[in-house]
């Protein structure tokens, strides 16, 4: 069987698409915080064993290495869905349902715990924002009727020395494999 050049170079467009969809996704989608959400705390015992026994023999000495835990583990015990649900870690641990919210407030908790294992909780924090996604520079939540979709959660990890911030978003990790966004 012969593959033609269109297919051919349609699959290397496609492969090298997929290979850089981080970078394609920072150029074109942006994110902008607009309210920080409340913090919850690691207190349930089920939550506390899930990442102490994930965490056993994980370098986590770094700021990456943690942020790169701490989406491993959202990604692992959560599962999306657009449906009234718990956005509390603590709950979080067993029903495992959740939307944006959820996914943000457990992606802060569990790196905000490791960070204090890791003894860098005095250099930097996670916070939970509501915010706004731009595509081209345009706000896609106009777009939509739903109040589902009035804003979209994200999480912001700063330095409390630099002022440097990492944007993350749990939900696209989860989905699309991207480990970092831009803001706008």
């Amino acid at each position: 069987m012969k593959v033609s050049k269109k297919t051919y170079i349609l699959i290397v467009i496609i492969a090298l698409l997929y290979i850089s969809r981080g970078y394609v996704y920072r150029v074109f989608v942006k994110y902008e915080p607009i309210e920080e959400r409340k913090e919850y705390s690691v207190r349930n015992s089920e939550l506390i064993s899930y990442i102490e026994n994930s965490t056993i023999n994980s370098d986590l000495s770094g700021i990456v290495s943690i942020i790169d835990k701490s989406n491993e583990l959202t990604n692992e015990k959560l599962k999306f869905t657009s449906s009234k649900c718990d956005v509390d870690p603590n709950k979080l641990v067993n029903s495992s349902k959740t939307h944006c919210v959820g996914y943000a407030y457990f992606f802060t908790s569990t790196f905000n715990y490791l960070l204090k294992k890791s003894r860098l909780s005095n250099e930097w924090k996670a916070r939970a924002y509501a915010g706004k996604l731009y595509f081209l520079g345009i706000d896609v939540h106009k777009y939509f009727d739903s109040p589902f979709f009035k804003d979209h959660d994200f999480v912001i990890v700063e330095n409390s020395t630099t002022g440097e911030r990492i944007y993350i978003d749990p939900t696209i990790s989860d989905y699309l494999g991207i480990d970092r966004v831009s803001s706008r």
